[in-house]
């Protein structure tokens, strides 16, 4: 066996043993059983390529009768031989487990809502104090108007859990 770059090394073994293993895997693949999805994706990728001008119908009639027949991984590894091996599709992402919250996006910088809430409280607890301790009808329209919107402010800004 001839090592690649010219003269023996320390690592010809390793490559010796690295080939020999390659070898038995790729044998051990290539008796594997075929199922009929994997047939039927050969067949598939034989109709692509028969579409795009690579292959005769009647090669093509061929090929598929001999992909239908085969019964392992190298049965069908024969069939596709002398054609190009389409890109293969990055794998599916799996789900998330069960419970998993993903983390969620980071606040956007600039000014920050609550901030803004308690400065405005703090500027109208005046009037609305004021219009608590009035006798008149008009000192309670502060507190009739300004109270609810600043409690929906609030629910909205601390959201109960």
């Amino acid at each position: 066996m001839t090592m690649p770059y010219g003269a023996p090394g320390a690592g010809d073994e390793a490559y010796r043993h690295w080939l020999r293993s390659q070898g038995e895997a790729d044998a051990a693949r290539d008796a594997l059983l075929a199922s009929d999805t994997e047939r039927d994706q050969v067949c598939r990728r034989l109709a692509s390529a028969f579409s795009e001008g690579r292959i005769t119908s009647a090669e093509l009639d061929e090929r598929t009768s001999q992909a239908l027949a085969a019964r392992t991984h190298g049965d069908l590894d024969a069939v596709l031989r002398g054609l190009t091996v389409p890109a293969v599709p990055a794998p599916p992402v799996p789900p998330a487990p069960l419970g998993y919250v993903p983390p969620a996006a980071p606040a956007p910088r600039g000014v920050n809502p609550r901030m803004v809430f308690w400065i405005v409280c703090f500027f109208m607890a005046p009037s609305l104090l004021t219009g608590l301790s009035s006798q008149g009808p008009t000192g309670l329209i502060p507190v009739l108007v300004l109270g609810p919107i600043l409690y929906l402010v609030y629910r909205r800004l601390y959201p109960r859990t």
